[in-house]
């Protein structure tokens, strides 16, 4: 049984609510539960249950408790559980049963862990139990009502005490709000305003604290003739001094991203507790969700943010929240949401896998152990948010989203609806700053649909424009019926409020709100508004400071804005109907031209960026410092502003503008490619192959195949690849642009090299260099010397591959690029050794180690030091190749490199064996081979075969041995490699 007594008096068994009969039955039963486990006297439920008792009130108390005893029967419960005893009766409840008691024992254990988390967190979840006035709406005699008001008196010292935790904790800014209703609501309560004025000092908001304390003085000394307790007095002295014992405390965890709670929070005090109470519950076998449904402009996001808070302390490793967008026409795809959380959580950049399911797996794994809290606001649908889920049920998630989750296994869903009347009316009048004619805002709050996003926007409006009454405002709705027919009905009730608040601005401010509406993306930058606008940056914001003030514009993440999605719709709809078809090309052609010129400028600064050729317009002096800074960190301006980049290619194949079409796409396929979003570069790739054939321009048709071939090669689609890149080289001659074209032989030599297919791979790359030898492109020269080198390497054509390293080399050292002169430093290492040449491949091995550990490339530095562990190896200096060994497979763990990390995994295995441990041995070796095959890397394939026929020999598995050398010659021999020598000479053992 359930026994819920703070709050309306509810008794729950399996089956649903227990119907309790009348007022005075119900009476008697509180008294009972107060008294839970204790003798209840007759002069007790007596006083309890009645004003004015009556002469004989034994018989009628007889009469309740037989009543309440058929009634808990009928539920199903112990007919033990409610016993006479000599002078009165016990009520016998279990742990767990009461809420009252389940307070009691939260609040000890809050007061037993002082000074700690855990604290805060008891005293939050003894609070959540709460669900109004105890015992509230029921009829109760002076013994109850004593009772009661005792209840009351725990309850608010308990509240004091969780603000005391808080406040210990660094909250001290985020209960400011919550403080000023409480005092409010308290006003003769000194440790409130204690707290209060603490909070304010620890803000850096001494002045405030000190006014908060002259307020209290003034109210004492009217209504009482006295001045502040002792404590406050002190306090006040001590922030006068700005004394170091109450100075700022820093907050608490790692990741706390919750946005504010929102001001006014109004009713849904039932479902808020449920959430706590849900995600907070002991014994959690399996991951708590909770989930919050409903219709737009519910107030969905408001509750769970406000959820979020009240939850914090009970997830001190902190909190994650993210937009999903669910409800725009991009959804945040999962594997970005993972990556984004990975970089919070502290994993760099370099180290986050492209694939998405390894994403989910280093989510997990960074979770275990820890408590935290994740918000998943916006969701779009189940599969959005599955990949999302930790992994540890001491963690917990909240999840917003218009659609009902039925596939989700939830611990808990809310569907919102409308507030109810008399909570819409105290949101209005709270947020108006003043109290309403009632009648005139119930009229308001019934033309909003009762919604709190409709409400607030109105009572926004009454309290910065004071001149306007309730009366006005109603009236105004009310007489444009035509539009608020809408509130009545669905998604379309919310407009009628927005439009009021459009109507409201001034002619500039109407003008930016409506144009906004065109720029791509969900959120945006103050310079691309300001590009939307035709304007500069400054007068831009002030624009927007507007549009944020009237609630029509969100302000994000830093320097970003947002429409809510319904008002974004609006905005489309005031532009079709309010600006010409000509101002809004002009300001598209602005916004196009905005992101083409600091996109053109960001991607030249990527590594492989800046392939394209095209013109665009000079930028404003703005722009251009822009796009310089912007340029400084190119691939944090693309992870920002990509899924603006990509609507952008969308708006404009929309629109009807192939060449723009193009120039975006080409902007940000490098970016694409770096991040390996191969979805992506497929999709604006075929938008610009599709806007090539309109213009009949052979240039961009070459650029859109060279960016599908590479998002195939890439991705291992070979016949893809060859397709593309085929049919980009064939539109290249028309295309008319040597540099694409050597780019393209590159890339595809690149790819036939992978493949095995070296002379197809040596014709390309030498087309290549020949296209070189007439351009100045000494960074290209650079990457295809090396790319050749490699592919001398593989062939065993020492000479060749060393001059072609060396002279790469050379090139990087010229133009300052000390990663790619690393890289080919590693390579040149490799043929040393091959060659016999022990000292100086240790030199050079050395060196690229030592540039890759100073620019954090702890990928490229991994296979360097197995280099190192193949150089230490040939010289005979064993336990120092061991070293080696061990220290990449560690470096290659944390970058997740599976190809990378097999190739080590082949020389350990190779260390293994030596040690004597065969069975070890085999099995990584196995594993590595698995990995080449899945890769479809024949020539790491053939040598991993070699290495697996070694291992099989030195344990005695002969025939086996020979399968496996087999193998390797076969694939070897293949691709005309240096290795096939050393596989003919092991078949013939």
């Amino acid at each position: 049984m359930e026994f819920r007594v703070l709050g309306p008096l509810d008794v729950r068994a399996v089956g649903g609510p227990v119907e309790l009969g009348g007022p005075r039955q119900r009476a008697v039963l509180a008294a009972l539960l107060l008294r839970a486990n204790e003798l209840a006297s007759v002069e007790y439920l007596t006083g309890a249950a009645w004003e004015s008792p009556p002469a004989t009130p034994e018989s009628n108390l007889r009469t309740y408790i037989s009543g309440l005893r058929q009634r808990l029967a009928q539920a199903g419960d112990d007919p033990g559980r409610l016993s006479t005893r000599p002078g009165g009766y016990v009520l016998r409840v279990d742990r767990g049963e009461l809420d009252l008691a389940t307070f009691t024992e939260l609040t000890l254990a809050g007061e037993t862990a002082a000074g700690s988390r855990e604290a805060a967190s008891c005293f939050s979840r003894a609070l959540a139990l709460w669900r109004g006035r105890p015992l509230e709406g029921l009829h109760a005699g002076q013994a109850l009502s004593v009772e009661l008001t005792r209840l009351e008196e725990r309850r608010l010292a308990v509240v004091e005490k969780h603000l005391r935790a808080r406040l210990d904790l660094g909250e001290h800014a985020d209960l400011i709000a919550e403080l000023r209703r409480l005092v409010a609501d308290h006003p003769l309560r000194e440790e409130l305003w204690g707290h209060l004025m603490t909070a304010l000092h620890r803000s850096g908001r001494r002045a405030d604290a000190l006014s908060a304390y002259q307020e209290l003085h003034h109210l004492l000394d009217d209504e009482l003739g006295v001045t502040p307790g002792r404590s406050l007095r002190q306090l006040q002295a001590q922030i006068l001094e700005d004394d170091a014992r109450i100075a700022p405390k820093p907050a608490f965890g790692q990741v706390r991203q919750l946005p504010p709670a929102i001001n006014h929070f109004t009713g849904r005090r039932q479902q808020l507790a449920e959430i706590v109470a849900t995600l907070t519950g002991e014994g959690k076998a399996s991951l708590p969700i909770a989930a919050v449904t409903g219709q737009p402009g519910a107030g969905k996001s408001a509750l769970a943010i406000k959820a979020g808070h009240e939850l914090a302390p009970a997830f001190p490793d902190g909190q994650l929240f993210i937009d999903l967008l669910g409800a725009g026409a991009r959804p945040r795809d999962p594997g970005d949401v993972l990556a984004r959380f990975l970089r919070e959580l502290g994993v760099p950049g370099v180290e986050i896998p492209s694939a998405a399911d390894e994403r989910e797996s280093v989510f997990r794994a960074r979770l275990a152990g820890k408590r935290v809290l994740i918000v998943l606001d916006n969701a779009a649908d189940e599969a959005q948010v599955r990949p999302l889920l930790p992994g540890n049920p001491d963690c917990a998630v909240v999840v917003t989203s218009r659609r009902r989750l039925t596939g989700l296994d939830l611990s808990l869903r809310i569907q919102l609806g409308e507030l109810d009347l008399d909570d819409a009316v105290s949101l209005l009048t709270d947020l108006a700053g003043s109290p309403r004619e009632k009648l005139a805002a119930q009229r308001i709050v019934r033309c909003c649909g009762n919604l709190p996003l409709a409400i607030r926007i109105i009572g926004t409006k009454l309290r910065t424009l004071p001149h306007l009454s309730a009366e006005t405002i109603a009236d105004r709705l009310e007489d444009e019926r035509h539009r608020l027919d809408e509130l009545v009905g669905g998604d379309r009730e919310v407009r009628a409020g927005f439009l009021v608040s459009y109507e409201q601005l001034r002619p500039d401010e109407r003008r930016a709100f409506r144009l906004l509406a065109l720029l791509p993306g969900t959120d945006f930058a103050s310079w691309a508004a300001a590009a939307a606008l035709g304007t500069d940056r400054r007068t831009a914001e002030r624009l927007l400071d507007a549009l944020v003030e009237a609630n029509l514009v969100e302000v994000g993440s830093p320097l970003r804005y947002r429409f809510h999605d319904l008002i974004r719709l609006l905005a489309e709809e005031r532009m079709t109907a309010e600006t010409s078809p000509e101002a809004r090309e002009a300001a598209l052609d602005r916004v196009f031209q905005a992101y083409l010129q600091v996109g053109q400028r960001a991607d030249a600064a990527l590594d492989f960026g800046g392939l394209h050729q095209f013109e665009v317009a000079p930028p404003s002096p703005e722009i251009d410092a822009l796009a310089t800074e912007f340029a400084r960190d190119a691939p944090a301006w693309f992870d920002s502003e990509q899924h603006c980049l990509l609507d952008a290619v969308e708006k404009a194949a929309a629109e009807g503008r192939p060449e723009i079409t193009c120039h975006l796409s080409a902007t940000v396929a490098a970016y694409l490619e770096l991040r390996s979003r191969w979805d992506d570069l497929i999709r604006v790739a075929e938008l610009s192959l599709a806007a090539s054939r309109q213009t009949g321009d052979m240039y961009w048709t070459a650029y859109a195949y060279f960016a599908l071939g590479l998002a195939a090669r890439d991705q291992h689609d070979v016949q893809s690849a060859r397709k593309y890149f085929g049919q980009c080289l064939a539109a290249l001659p028309a295309a008319n642009d040597p540099r694409l074209e050597m780019v393209t032989l590159l890339a595809v030599g690149v790819g036939q090299r992978f493949q095995g297919h070296y002379d197809a791979s040596a014709d390309c790359i030498k087309a290549c260099l020949a296209k070189l030898s007439t351009m100045d492109e000494p960074r290209w020269v650079a990457y295809a010397k090396r790319e050749l080198g490699i592919l001398h390497r593989y062939r065993g054509e020492w000479a060749e591959a060393q001059q072609c390293l060396q002279e790469a080399i050379d090139e990087f050292v010229l133009i300052a690029d000390r990663r790619w002169e690393a890289a080919c430093l590693r390579e040149l290492s490799v043929v040393h050794r091959e060659l016999g040449e022990l000292d100086s491949a240790l030199r050079l091995a050395h060196t690229s180690r030592g540039l890759f550990h100073e620019l954090g490339d702890l990928r490229r530095e991994a296979a360097s030091w197995r280099s190192l562990a193949y150089a230490y190896r040939a010289q005979g200096e064993t336990d120092t190749a061991q070293v080696c060994c061990r220290r990449s497979t560690e470096l290659f763990a944390l970058t997740l490199d599976v190809h990378g990390a097999a190739i080590t995994e082949v020389l350990h295995a190779e260390f293994i064996a030596e040690q004597g441990d065969h069975a070890q041995a085999l099995h990584h070796a196995r594993h590595a081979l698995s990995v080449f095959q899945e890769l479809g890397d024949p020539r790491w394939t053939g040598k991993a075969q070699l290495s697996l026929g070694s291992l099989l020999n030195d344990a005695g598995l002969l025939d086996q041995a020979r399968e496996a050398w087999r193998d390797a010659h076969t694939t070897l021999a293949s691709l005309e490699a240096v290795e096939v020598a050393e596989a003919e000479k092991a078949i013939t053992r």
